[in-house]
């Protein structure tokens, strides 16, 4: 595997990464709304403020230069 297709590799795996995590913090979100909303705690107005924003180009890059770093230190 040549160096393009590591940087490749690790970009896809970190945008996965995000994607998984967002899909899990916006199914929490969305259960700690509703359980908020049963109780009479919250207005449907309320609902942005616990949505995860998505993640950006820049989240993925960090996250690609994250797993290069283990990668590349690895002895």
């Amino acid at each position: 595997m040549n160096p393009f297709e590591i940087r490749a590799q690790l970009l896809e795996q970190s945008a996965d990464y995000l994607k998984q995590q967002h899909a899990l913090n916006t199914e929490f979100a969305r259960k700690a709304f509703d359980e908020l909303l049963k109780q009479g705690h919250k207005v449907q107005a309320d609902y942005k403020e616990y949505m995860p924003a998505m993640f950006t180009f820049d989240d993925v890059i960090t996250q690609a230069t994250k797993l290069y770093g283990f990668v590349k230190d690895a002895k």
